[in-house]
């Protein structure tokens, strides 16, 4: 078990997990326990997830934080956190900084887990703070093609991972280090979109080494544990 530490950026984390949550191997359990100020939605649904309960959520745990927040969604958590940005108000959106949505599930395909149903339609989202939609070259929840889709509908950036699955558990790359990247990345865009009078008290993240990423994603990619 790694110490807990600062994180790799200076907002707080707000973790929304998806269906039946996140386990204790999943990435998300790992950056909870690792990084200081990162905090999880509050449900107790998990496994019959309500769209209206879990977007109420979404915005109880915002108000409680009570700063700029990063979300950092994963799998039907996207969608959630898509459809609290499509209702919140402008104030409502100041309170969170940027999102970090990874392996959203394909909500258009005709075998769709009827769980899921409700949270469509997908919405389309302009004027929100920097979004990061993250895919996967072999993610059977969602191909690589409609995870850009939904990027495009979201106005959010899109980056391909590579092939890990949907990025989970099962995907074996612990605390994910490439998602630290992004994460890190995606707090300083959220820096430079933010009014001045929200920047007091955040610092930049540390240097990243982004050639200890890239070695850390071949090792994984070749299916060898991280050093």
């Amino acid at each position: 078990c790694k110490p807990v530490t600062i994180s790799p950026i200076g907002h707080p984390i707000l973790l929304m997990p998806g269906l039946n949550d996140s386990g204790p191997d999943h990435w998300q359990t790992h950056w909870q326990r690792q990084f200081l100020d990162t905090h999880r939605v509050a449900l107790g649904c998990w496994d019959e997830p309500d769209r209206d309960v879990w977007v109420d959520a979404i915005d109880h745990a915002l108000a409680d934080i009570g700063a700029p927040t990063i979300i950092v969604a994963h799998s039907l958590g996207c969608h959630a956190v898509a459809h609290w940005l499509a209702q919140a108000g402008h104030d409502a959106r100041r309170r969170v900084a940027g999102a970090l949505l990874v392996a959203p599930p394909d909500l258009w395909r005709n075998d769709l887990d009827r769980r899921l149903a409700p949270f469509a339609p997908v919405p389309a989202l302009w004027a929100t703070p920097p979004l990061v939609v993250v895919g996967s070259d072999n993610d059977h929840y969602c191909d690589l093609g409609t995870a850009r889709k939904l990027a495009s509908r979201w106005s959010a950036r899109f980056v391909n991972a590579g092939p890990f699955g949907h990025i989970n558990a099962d995907s074996r790359i612990g605390d994910w280090p490439y998602g630290q990247y992004l994460l890190a990345s995606l707090h300083l865009e959220a820096m430079a979109h933010a009014p001045y009078s929200d920047l007091d008290g955040f610092a930049p993240p540390p240097t990243v080494n982004a050639d200890r990423y890239r070695f850390d994603q071949y090792q994984l990619s070749r299916g060898r544990p991280l050093q």
